[in-house]
């Protein structure tokens, strides 16, 4: 088989942009998850957060709280960036997964179209110009003769 040959394939071509897109969205989403887990993950509370909360009155709540808030946002907007990238991540799986198989086919495919052609190039190749055969001999010819002509003795 020629490269010609697959590269007019439509399932062939399509498989090989499903294995490279899937890889591509794979590695982005992967990437994302690293970057954004590190955000996500609580860092260690420092000393001012642990104030007595007793001493609190209505204009220093705002200001104790404001980093609390802060950091609570910050964990939200992580938390959802990395949803976004399992996402990518998954679909990435599937899309490559997607295009093994449909590669796969289409190489089966192709190989068994392939073979098919050439059996029957080679089977017309064989046919002479009276039209008969040559080379097939007919199963009934190779068979022993008896010797008594078929009557009982």
């Amino acid at each position: 088989m020629k490269p010609a040959q697959l590269y007019s394939d439509w399932r062939i071509v399509a498989g090989v942009v499903l294995i490279l897109l899937g890889t591509g969205n794979w590695l982005v989403g992967l990437n994302g998850i690293v970057q954004y887990r590190r955000a996500v993950v609580p860092s260690s509370p420092s000393a001012d957060l642990y104030r007595n909360f007793d001493e609190l009155d209505a204009r220093t709540d705002g200001a104790v709280l404001a980093p609390l808030m802060q950091d609570e946002r910050t964990i939200s907007y992580a938390a959802a960036q990395m949803d976004f990238y399992h996402a990518v991540y998954l679909t990435g799986c599937i899309l490559f997964a997607l295009g093994l198989m449909v590669s796969l086919m289409a190489f089966i495919s192709a190989i068994r179209r392939d073979t098919r052609e050439s059996l029957d190039k080679r089977s017309r190749s064989r046919t002479r110009s009276d039209g008969q055969t040559v080379g097939i001999i007919d199963p009934r010819q190779n068979q022993p003769v008896s010797a008594h002509n078929g009557t009982p003795s």
